[in-house]
């Protein structure tokens, strides 16, 4: 090979060299530039996503939001609203039915929900209502051999629910005036309409939403001739029970009294009442008087020895129409188990809305009236 044709040859390889390197120095500036403006392109993307996510924040539409507020925790203390009521007798006198103008029955009808329908209001807005059930819902003709029988057809249980009330205590002297057998129709027909009930010897335990559980005891110390003392052994034992079931609250719900119409509570029932605090009820109320009785605290206990008749079918025209709806709050803490009474409320009311005769349609008095302003002074309330 000719000097000529080496040299050539030199010059050929240093051109395609230099072709090469301009090449990839064309392709390293443009990768640069390129990879410049993705990241210009992704932090834009990014600030546009957060400025997103924080308009869809605070115009409070967080659906796919990358911000999300936590969810709080739900509050573990809660207060509870209890409402309660003396004699309800949904029913007329055996006698009466079908032959006496302006009984229970002639007046309401078929319109179950007519009795209660002035305090239906007040007992939504509560917790439980509770009422005392003194009668029967049966179709029994057989009865027990005394002056006075209650009942109603079954279907009048629906008095109560349409009320708003969520149970009755069915310790009293009329609950068996049809036998067992009025008294077993008178559990089908509450239980038919989701009304729950208390017995003795068996407390009416149940659970509140949110958590807390009460217990409600109830007695019967009326035509009950087992004596004093088994009347204190059964109700402490109740209450006992209660408390083995771990229930929050326990109420106290007790039908007693020798004698009808006392204006103030026998001596015996003041210190059963006593005990019972003692013993563990956060609350007391009572029936079978008719009228209403004094209130009193003991242990920091309210207790309500007779709140009268209520939703009475038992009398065409009571001469005394006083009542009364307790109410009572209590404040549960759910982390802690504890309970205090927060609340205590007492609602005036008549059993009628005729002053000469009996509609059974109990109605709040007015505040101030001379009504309400009697039946306070009747409590002693303070």
């Amino acid at each position: 090979m000719s000097r000529k044709q080496v040299v050539l040859i030199e010059w050929i390889v240093l051109i395609l060299v230099t072709v090469s390197l301009v090449g990839l120095g064309i392709f390293a500036v443009s990768r640069l530039l390129s990879g410049k403006k993705d990241a210009q392109t992704n932090t834009a993307e990014a600030e546009t996503s957060v400025m997103e996510a924080k308009a869809s924040s605070e115009s409070g539409d967080g659906a796919g939001s990358a911000v999300q507020e936590p969810t709080p925790s739900p509050d573990p203390v809660r207060t509870y609203r209890f409402s309660f009521a003396g004699d309800c007798t949904i029913g007329s006198l055996l006698e009466w039915q079908g032959s006496v103008d302006g009984d229970f029955q002639s007046v309401v009808g078929t319109n179950y929900s007519y009795p209660l329908s002035n305090v239906k209001s007040i007992f939504e807005a509560d917790d439980m209502t509770m009422v005392n059930l003194e009668g029967t819902f049966t179709n029994a003709e057989e009865a027990v051999d005394k002056p006075y029988r209650f009942k109603s057809d079954p279907a009048y249980a629906q008095v109560l629910s349409l009320g708003s009330v969520e149970a009755v205590a069915t310790a009293n002297n009329h609950s068996g005036d049809f036998f067992e057998k009025g008294f077993s129709d008178t559990l089908a027909a509450l239980d038919a309409v989701n009304i729950l009930y208390a017995q003795a010897g068996t407390p009416l335990i149940r659970d509140l939403d949110g958590g807390m559980r009460v217990g409600v005891v109830t007695y019967n110390t009326v035509e009950n001739y087992i004596g004093e003392d088994a009347w204190r052994y059964a109700i402490e034992a109740d209450i006992d029970a209660c408390k083995e079931a771990k229930c929050d609250l326990i109420i106290g719900f007790i039908h007693w009294g020798t004698v009808e119409y006392l204006v103030e509570p026998e001596d015996w029932e003041v210190e059963l009442a006593h005990d019972m605090t003692v013993w563990g009820c956060d609350l007391i109320v009572g029936g079978h008087a008719h009228i209403l009785q004094r209130m009193e605290y003991y242990n920091d206990v309210p207790i309500f020895y007779s709140m009268g008749n209520f939703c009475y079918g038992g009398h065409l025209n009571p001469d005394d129409k006083d009542s009364v709806i307790v109410q009572a709050e209590f404040t549960w803490n759910a982390d802690t188990r504890t309970v205090s009474r927060t609340g205590l409320n007492v609602i005036p009311c008549l059993v009628s809305t005729q002053e000469y005769s009996n509609d059974y349609c109990p109605t709040p008095c007015q505040t101030g009236s001379e009504d309400y302003n009697r039946i306070i002074e009747r409590l002693e309330w303070s």
